[in-house]
């Protein structure tokens, strides 16, 4: 299959591999692209050439933890530049602001009106004591900048919090998330996936309670796996006592997830919720703009969802609106 783009498609990712599927298809297609490396790059903004048909943003908030943190804010300019000039993006500076940020996920929770742990934003450590205090023992410490659960402290009584409290870790905006612990049905969490406000699948994982890394692309790796066999490569099956399958959500939960998606201009990506075990009842916690897909999708899934990608792509750099 081969289409014709008048310019090539841009595809905007500091990491090594998260790609490699995706670029495999378009070089399948002979569609011509750029990988673009934004942890070394710069612009012009008085350069008003149209080099990219098209801007797929894959821009992750865990690229401070391979040492790119200078992409999380670079990342914001660089694509509002491209929007000024009428490049479309998919997943746009607005849904990246979402990506990067839990105090505004927690935000858009309470705006569209779906259930999520009760929380409190802090930027200061003097204030996660205070906060606290007002929430149910035990619970979450997070980063407002995440990334594969990365600094995500549990705390099981204020005692433990009060002895950790001055050497907790906010991350690089310094913005933290005070938030009660809810414990999943059977450990497991649902991770939806939505591409152009159209339900894609959905997977859910069982995992460890202490496991906050829940990118379904690199949860089968082993903690000790070398750099260079990093996500995306194993089966999802590979880490000892972790389970993923798909799930058919109830109808009202895709509902949500679209609304979601909508609210945070997401064009594709996934949404994170899970079923507490004391009352059965959903409760969201993470909205991904950044979407690997599950590891060896066609035997998780029952199809590949890499060339749907692909076809989405080529319609918006065709010029079909969002």
């Amino acid at each position: 299959m081969t289409e014709r783009l008048a310019a090539p498609i841009g595809i905007l990712d500091e990491h090594p591999e998260w790609s490699a599927r995706l670029i495999a298809e378009l070089q399948h297609r002979r569609l011509p692209f750029e990988k673009i490396d934004h942890s070394s790059h710069a612009f012009d903004p008085r350069d008003r050439a149209h080099r990219y048909s098209v801007i797929v943003n894959r821009t992750s908030p865990s690229s401070h933890r391979r040492g790119h943190g200078s992409v999380l804010f670079y990342t914001e300019a660089l694509l509002a530049y491209w929007e000024a000039r009428g490049v479309p993006v998919i997943n746009p500076v607005a849904a990246f602001r979402f990506e990067k940020s839990k105090a505004l996920q927690a935000g858009l929770f309470e705006r569209v009106g779906v259930r999520y742990p009760r929380t409190t934003v802090v930027n200061h450590r003097d204030q996660v004591l205070k906060a606290s205090g007002e929430l149910r023992f035990p619970i979450l410490v997070k980063p407002n900048v995440g990334g594969s659960g990365a600094l995500i402290e549990r705390f099981d009584s204020r005692a433990d919090l009060e002895a950790r409290v001055t050497e907790l870790d906010f991350g690089p905006d310094g913005t933290a998330l005070v938030q009660e612990y809810v414990e999943s049905a059977d450990g497991a969490i649902v991770r939806v996936e939505v591409m152009d406000d159209r339900y894609l699948y959905a997977i859910r994982i069982v995992r460890a309670a202490t496991d906050f890394n829940l990118c379904p692309a690199d949860i089968c790796q082993l903690p000790a796996a070398p750099a260079s066999a990093e996500l995306g490569a194993c089966p999802a099956e590979v880490k000892p006592g972790l389970s993923v399958t798909r799930y058919d959500p109830p109808a009202e939960v895709i509902e949500q997830v679209r609304a979601l998606a909508r609210g945070a201009a997401i064009d594709i990506g996934g949404i994170e919720y899970l079923v507490g075990s004391a009352d059965g009842r959903v409760y969201f916690y993470d909205v991904n703009a950044t979407s690997n897909f599950v590891a060896n999708a066609p035997a998780v899934l029952g199809f590949d969802p890499v060339p749907v990608f692909a076809d989405y792509i080529v319609r918006r750099a065709s010029g079909e609106s969002r």
